[in-house]
């Protein structure tokens, strides 16, 4: 499975429960991006995803299928490392307060490098890392 991530420039994700930001080009960009397969939101998510077409289920780590993408805000992935084949980390390229930050599992690579120009941020960095 993909699992794509929003991160700051501190790894962080979350603050007091809350996301950090919110970006409806990273919302495209992930809905495009999943089209070879299902893409998967946990309900925690579920507003930033409104009228897209895409599938709630807070158990998505355990049942994506190998082209399946997973948007995670508010979960450790690493418990799930094994079933992950590409980690997309979105950057906002910010300091923001946080709480709760991204681990990356280990063994992961980056593997491609991109900026594009969000709708509520100028910068948001696209990282890839493969096994």
């Amino acid at each position: 499975m993909i699992v794509a991530v929003c991160i700051d420039d501190n790894m962080g994700m979350l603050f007091f429960g809350k996301r950090q930001s919110r970006d409806k080009k990273v919302v495209e960009d992930f809905i495009r991006s999943s089209a070879g397969g299902k893409a998967y939101i946990r309900n925690f998510s579920k507003k930033l995803f409104d009228g897209k077409d895409v599938i709630i289920d807070d158990n998505c780590l355990n049942i994506a299928g190998e082209k399946d993408w997973c948007f995670i805000e508010n979960q450790d992935i690493n418990s799930y490392a094994s079933r992950i084949s590409k980690i997309v980390i979105y950057k906002w390229n910010r300091d923001y307060p946080y709480d709760f930050t991204f681990k990356m599992p280990e063994g992961f690579t980056l593997e491609k490098s991109s900026e594009f120009t969000g709708n509520s941020h100028e910068k948001i960095t696209r990282e890839e890392y493969v096994k």
